[in-house]
């Protein structure tokens, strides 16, 4: 019996965005814990991930892309018997029944104007074998189980868990000066609902209200087009870590006006640094956020407008800080990484009867 522990390492090829940066925060912990264990396999493309060089890596095959994943990496599990393969991405081989997948959210299955329709043709068809055969599905919240419940009811649903994320933001004990500009972050895509947030700002006091986002697109996937006449609105694009925590740190708040979401990282982000958040009232908000933040309907640009001017004006603003702080430090790494490890003894478990 093999007792190596495989990761699909398609992720390590791909640019590091939310998802592949979840699944390399992940694997670092991982690999305290499995050490020469821990194997990662990846396609005959180019490693972009800079967190590989701390993973064993091997690559196997000619292919790329989901033909490798979903040809040359399952060949290789049989060939070598391999009793776990975890899959960070959504996605897993449909040839091979001992995975764990991550499935993030169901977007997909929300608006096909969110998404090019290849794309969301493809990930229907993965996510109807992968849902059905996985022999564990890891999921990052109680909305996003009910919702791989609601599109696929035939899911064993003890099978499915849910395993929180955490923040990737690491506090300083200094505290940041708060300034007079809101944050608001993520890839410039129609579920992000940015137009909400932009219409909001354009009510505003623009020598008041200051806005600046960050976030990039990818045309291939996104198609969205947003004005950039606006005095008091500011598009950053892509940040490094360092000036990320700083914007993070100095926000009077964050604003999230997504429409959809499987977690949402950013708003934890800002409460990891004492940033208290505005946020779309979708379930899955009102789940991890519903005691500490300020809420407003998503396509609400006026209900989002008084909720700006009530946040700043508020008497309680500093101790919505010292909540935002408290909650954030309920969701860590150390927690999320043990839960992994209990998934895959499990299935090495199971794996040997």
């Amino acid at each position: 019996m093999n007792n190596k522990i495989y990761i699909n390492g398609r992720f390590l090829t791909q640019e590091l965005t939310g998802v592949q940066r979840v699944a390399s925060e992940i694997s670092l912990h991982l690999q305290k814990h499995y050490k020469e264990r821990l194997i990662f396999l990846y396609p005959n493309e180019e490693i972009k991930n800079s967190y590989a060089k701390k993973f064993q890596c091997v690559k196997i095959g000619f292919l790329k892309g989901h033909l490798w994943e979903q040809i040359e990496l399952p060949l290789f599990m049989y060939k070598n018997h391999g009793d776990v393969l975890l899959n960070f991405c959504n996605t897993a081989p449909i040839l091979f029944n001992k995975n764990i997948i991550v499935i993030h959210d169901m977007a997909v299955k929300q608006s096909h104007d969110w998404f090019d329709w290849k794309f969301v043709k493809l990930y229907n068809f993965l996510f109807f074998f992968n849902t059905k055969f996985a022999k564990k599905i890891i999921t990052v919240s109680n909305f996003s189980k009910s919702e791989i419940l609601k599109y696929y009811p035939k899911t064993i649903e003890s099978k499915i868990e849910v395993i929180y994320l955490a923040s990737f933001i690491e506090p300083k004990e200094e505290k940041a000066d708060k300034r007079n500009y809101f944050l608001t972050i993520g890839s410039i895509s129609k579920r992000k609902n940015l137009l909400t947030i932009i219409k909001a700002f354009k009510k505003l006091n623009p020598n008041k209200y200051f806005l600046k986002i960050v976030g990039g697109t990818n045309k291939k996937i996104f198609d969205v087009d947003l004005p950039s006449d606006d005095l008091n609105i500011e598009y950053l694009g892509n940040v490094s870590d360092i000036e990320l925590y700083q914007l993070l740190a100095e926000a009077k708040a964050v604003i999230n006006a997504s429409v959809y979401e499987g977690f949402g990282l950013p708003p934890l982000e800002a409460m990891s640094l004492n940033t208290p958040c505005i946020l779309s009232k979708i379930p899955v908000h009102e789940e991890l956020y519903g005691q500490t933040a300020f809420f407003f309907e998503p396509l609400n640009s006026i209900q989002l407008t008084q909720k700006i001017e009530e946040l700043t004006n508020s008497n309680i603003y500093e101790s919505l800080c010292i909540k935002s702080s408290q909650l954030a430090q309920n969701f860590t790494w150390e927690k999320t990484s043990k839960d992994y490890i209990k998934c895959i003894e499990y299935l090495i478990s199971v794996s040997k009867l």
